[in-house]
């Protein structure tokens, strides 16, 4: 049939795990957001769809500590959101795109991109029940204006928790100033410093399931969580941050099958020589192998 060679030779150079399961066959929707033009230190997480798409392509794909390999699941690449330079226009685009996926029964993942997106993805997943936001970060992004505007990468949590009831958790932030602690701690969200999670790994792990505790939950993971010296490629890196090893025992610790919606943002490239895309494609496997490995 005319247009058959098109199907069965042509194919994307790179899909995220290299996976190319159709929409319909697949339990996982990934897409990326190539957006960074809010970033105020160093614009780069535009090129972390590509990065991740390549780096997860050709890394191993196993969880050691699991025993699971990542591509066993079915997940299908719907590729990038469409760029305009409009913020509103992207974030409508964002929340239409992971709504969409929750209807048809899917979980979203996605890929950025800079971090103002998980807004409209958190909302698209939670809208008349109260939900749960793990967020792996090494700042709140909870300032209320940031560099004259109110809605960039600094202030989307903030925006988000104006918007929507939600019980938050931020995890390895380090980086923040005395107004953001105060709003934290105003607004009730938990929060553990990269210092706690370096003194007792053990108690933060048990406190966060308990966080977690099996309820519907969006998992959002800022590779600046990562110490520079394990991801040096992030737009705001932060020095005194987590170690790889620890992120996957806490991302192992809140990821079940109640997971409703994952992102992976702030992934650079430019900056050094594949290890941030590396880290990334590192917590993609782990966050995909906890939730499996738990049904």
């Amino acid at each position: 049939m005319h247009g058959d060679a098109l199907k069965q030779y042509l194919r994307r150079s790179e899909t995220f795990l290299g996976l190319e399961y159709s929409l319909d066959e697949a339990k996982y929707v990934a897409f990326g957001v190539p957006y960074d033009l809010t970033s105020s230190f160093r614009a780069c997480s535009r090129y972390g769809p590509e990065m991740l798409r390549k780096f997860s392509s050709n890394l191993e794909s196993n969880s050691v500590n699991l025993e699971f390999d990542a591509r066993s699941v079915r997940l299908h690449d719907a590729g990038d959101v469409r760029f305009t330079y409009s913020l509103a226009a992207m974030l409508k685009r964002v929340f239409r795109v992971v709504k969409d996926i929750r209807r048809l029964g899917k979980t979203p993942l996605m890929v950025g991109g800079e971090h103002t997106f998980t807004m409209p993805a958190v909302m698209a997943c939670f809208r008349d029940v109260e939900g749960v936001l793990i967020v792996f970060d090494a700042h709140f992004d909870l300032r209320d204006n940031y560099l004259g505007t109110r809605m960039n990468h600094a202030t989307y949590l903030r925006r988000l928790l104006e918007k929507r009831k939600l019980k938050v958790a931020v995890v390895g932030v380090r980086g923040y100033d005395y107004d953001e602690l105060k709003t934290a701690r105003e607004l009730g969200i938990t929060y553990y410093t990269s210092k706690q999670i370096h003194d007792n790994l053990d108690q933060v792990l048990s406190r966060i399931r308990v966080f977690a505790g099996g309820r519907p939950a969006y998992v959002s993971v800022d590779i600046d969580v990562l110490d520079p010296a394990y991801a040096p490629s992030v737009g705001n890196p932060e020095p005194n941050g987590i170690t790889p090893y620890d992120l996957v025992e806490l991302l192992h610790a809140v990821c079940s099958p109640t997971i409703v919606g994952l992102d992976i943002m702030e992934v650079c490239s430019i900056y050094d020589n594949g290890l941030t895309a590396a880290q990334a494609t590192r917590v993609l496997v782990e966050c995909i192998t906890a939730i499996e490995s738990k049904r």
